[in-house]
């Protein structure tokens, strides 16, 4: 089956470690996957933008350029060569000053600004079976020729939560939406929770909307057996004693933050628990501010929460390994892959029953009221206080989260493709 995947975001996402999470690392272990995959004759693309196709191009530089020949191109440019524009987007990238603006960088970014203005967008050549966006609007026929249209939907946030979104995000997921024809295109969604989002907010069919889940990447979680290791790494975050409920995410209003730290306060002060920290791991995001200004009023001695910042990928199995509980109490996730991280990673997971986390995690973790800071609180308890219960979670998320791969991610979008084809006249 011949497939165009535009991946745009691969590029655009490349420029920061900040920013290889999330959709970024879904799309790259798809890509891989796909590329090994013997029935999908792939071509790759970044069609939303002539700069996004340079960054995809710098991507798989970085990557020893494992697309490739199956990397097309959809822009041309009569002012620069493909190995300039990428040297020019190097120098704004990786530029000195921690990457301030000085007058250097402000030249760099307007001849890059107005490199990207005067690139002409230029068909793709040939004739595909299925034309896939991961993350981009939908581009016309005259851009793509296909017989099947499809784009992935992760979440609805924007749609739905527009007041803890970023703009710029909003803007991306209207320009998503917009360009569906939701007689004639088709939406993969990462859940039936996403799907239900989806049929509600655009009125699309229920027929042209299928359901793919998402994995874990193995080569960044799973149990850390090496005991050295793991505190070594835990020392280099500052966690070098006692037991930890641990929390990763962008530290953003959605995540539901201040509820858990409340929760935490709430049973911190039981002698059983003066051990217990609460670590919160992941870069600063939009609207946060009540969450700092809920731990500056929160009461708890200095050492009791710790927060880390951002964590590299390779540290993560070890932090995830070592912590008596996740605690994931996210108000909505279109898929919540933090919960499926930490499942496979043989750690204890508490999440909320809402959105698409029952679907994710099933039987084999604890579910609460994301809003009800007394259960979340009697939740950690519970699993602090019982190693029995502790083991049975433990146990249960490995079995669960094994799953979840990403052959099968790919095996259920193959059969997607195949059963939108033999619905396409």
């Amino acid at each position: 089956m011949d497939v165009l995947y535009d991946v745009a975001n691969l590029g655009l996402s490349f420029g920061t470690e900040l920013t290889r999470t999330g959709i970024f690392r879904v799309t790259e272990s798809l890509v891989n996957e796909v590329l090994a995959h013997p029935a999908i004759n792939a071509r790759f693309a970044a069609l939303n933008s002539w700069v996004s196709e340079v960054q995809l191009a710098r991507y798989d530089r970085s990557v020893h350029g494992l697309l490739g020949n199956r990397r097309v191109s959809a822009w041309t440019h009569s002012a620069t060569t493909a190995g300039d524009s990428i040297d020019l987007l190097d120098r704004l990238l990786e530029g000195g000053d921690g990457g301030q603006e000085n007058p250097a960088r402000i030249r760099l970014r307007a001849e890059l600004g107005l490199l990207n203005r005067t690139a002409r967008p230029q068909p793709i050549p040939g004739a595909f079976d299925v034309y896939h966006s991961m993350r981009q609007p939908l581009v016309g026929p005259d851009r793509v020729a296909a017989r099947v249209r499809v784009v992935t939907i992760h979440d609805m946030v924007p749609s739905l939560f527009p007041d803890v979104t970023e703009e710029r995000i909003i803007a991306l997921h209207d320009a998503v939406v917009r360009s569906i024809d939701v007689e004639r295109d088709w939406v993969l969604c990462v859940s039936h929770s996403t799907r239900a989002d989806v049929r509600a907010v655009t009125g699309m069919p229920d027929e042209r909307i299928f359901v793919v889940p998402l994995a874990a990447s193995p080569g960044i979680f799973r149990p850390e057996v090496d005991e050295s290791r793991r505190r070594a790494v835990l020392a280099r975050h500052g966690i070098d004693h006692g037991r930890y409920v641990l929390s990763l995410c962008t530290l953003e209003p959605r995540k539901n933050l201040p509820r858990l730290v409340n929760a935490f306060a709430a049973m911190a002060g039981e002698a059983r628990h003066r051990d217990v920290r609460l670590v919160l791991v992941g870069a600063v995001g939009w609207k946060s501010e009540p969450l700092f200004e809920r731990i500056r009023t929160h009461g708890l001695p200095r050492d009791r929460l710790l927060l880390t910042g951002f964590v590299p990928d390779e540290d993560l199995s070890a932090l995830y390994s070592g912590a008596a509980i996740f605690v994931y109490p996210s108000l909505y996730e279109g898929f919540g892959l933090p919960a499926l991280e930490a499942m496979q990673c043989g750690t204890p997971v508490i999440t909320s029953d809402t959105s698409s986390l029952p679907e994710v995690v099933g039987d084999a973790a604890l579910t609460i009221d994301p809003l009800d800071e007394r259960a979340l609180s009697q939740a950690m308890q519970d699993v602090l206080d019982d190693p029995g219960l502790a083991d049975r979670l433990r146990h249960a998320g490995l079995e669960r989260a094994r799953s979840f791969t990403w052959r099968r991610t790919v095996d259920e979008t193959l059969r997607a493709y195949e059963q939108m084809l033999a619905r396409t006249t």
